[in-house]
């Protein structure tokens, strides 16, 4: 008999058992709308892929990227983060995303945000077989061309922004006796190049010198500090000015990563294609030996190249100038460069205290 009441307790207790997790499944409610409607900054509407889960805005020229507010609608009853009218860093957008993420009830859908600039490019321009560099940061394109090359009369080859007009056109014949002005138009706007047809061989396109050519360094788990006074000027590198970062002696994100440096992309981005340079040549000043670092990608790749150089003990404290060879199966065009002048976690190779490094003069070697 107790038996008999024992079985028929543990049956009651496991249909009270059902009977709520039935209720509580029946409170879940897994249909409820978490989309972006609309997602507007400073009047520019984003364009929305529902299916992949995007939205892509282009600002007008000149914008800061690195401080703007959206104003997001979405749908009723749900709510986002980060929330509509917060100011957002969109500056490394077209690299990382920004993630929205919409909540109602127990759904949410998560979106990947990507802010750019407008802007019209000249991203080829070929005179015969020489390939003219591309400076984005100060819009120059520099052809160097053989002796006996007649520069009054030249037809180019121009590749540029889809969708864009260009003057002088393509298939004109130009006299570049001086620098001559290309002027794109795109959607409304005008960008423009100065391009300077000289002969002679290609000393190599300088990315970053301080002085004349300075583009911004992102800041990569440090700080860059650029231009900035070159301590010692009575080297191999007697230019006033330089980048730097305080590298830290212990494990932070404050300049204590072994990727710390700084990057140039995004407004920034270089143009190097593997096809004419297959080095790049960078000064480096330290207190501490061990590897140098160039991340090299092109936008949008996941595959990057690491390249290292080792800065020496024999000059150490010193300016040393270090040459890194591109891959040779590399062919993708080099869009992004991070430098991280220590390569290393805290500590190694060999321990270190927290102090300034620099690095100069980084130059895009053709092939010999």
């Amino acid at each position: 008999m107790k038996k008999a009441i024992y079985i028929i307790a543990v049956l009651l207790m496991a249909f009270n058992f059902t009977a709520c997790t039935d209720t509580e499944r029946d409170t879940v409610d897994l249909n409820a709308d978490v989309e972006i409607l609309s997602f507007t900054i400073n009047g520019v509407d984003g364009t929305i892929d529902t299916a992949k889960q995007t939205i892509k805005l282009f600002m007008p020229p000149g914008t800061d990227l690195t401080n703007l507010s959206p104003s997001i609608s979405i749908s009723p009853g749900a709510t986002v983060t980060p929330a509509s009218g917060l100011s957002m860093d969109f500056s490394s957008s077209s690299v990382t995303p920004v993630v929205y993420r919409v909540y109602n009830k127990n759904v949410y859908n998560t979106y990947k945000v990507t802010v750019e600039e407008t802007k019209a490019k000249i991203t080829m321009f070929k005179v015969g077989n020489a390939v003219g560099d591309i400076n984005e940061a100060n819009r120059t394109i520099t052809v160097y061309v053989p002796v006996a090359t007649d520069i009054t009369a030249i037809t180019p080859v121009i590749e540029y922004t889809a969708g864009a007009t260009i003057s002088p056109a393509v298939g004109e014949t130009v006299d570049f006796t001086n620098p001559v002005v290309y002027t794109l138009n795109y959607v409304g706007y005008q960008f423009t190049y100065t391009v300077t047809v000289q002969h002679g061989s290609n000393p190599g396109l300088v990315i970053f010198n301080g002085e004349d050519v300075k583009p911004v360094w992102a800041n990569i788990a440090a700080t860059v500090e650029s231009p900035y006074a070159n301590p010692l000027t009575d080297g191999i590198n007697p230019t006033p000015f330089c980048a730097s970062i305080m590298r830290a002696g212990n494990d932070t994100d404050a300049g204590g990563k072994p990727w710390s440096g700084g990057a140039l992309w995004n407004s920034y981005k270089v143009n190097i294609d593997p096809a004419e340079y297959d080095r790049f040549s960078i000064m480096v000043l330290k207190n501490v030996v061990g590897n140098v670092q160039l991340e090299i990608q092109s936008d949008g790749e996941q595959n990057k190249d690491w390249l290292k150089v080792w800065y020496s003990e024999e000059n150490l404290g010193k300016w040393q100038k270090l040459t890194f060879k591109i891959p040779e199966n590399r062919t993708a065009v080099i869009n992004n460069i991070l430098v991280a002048p220590h390569a290393h976690d805290a500590g190694q190779p060999v321990a270190f205290t927290t102090h300034r490094v620099y690095w100069d003069e980084l130059i895009a070697l053709p092939k010999e």
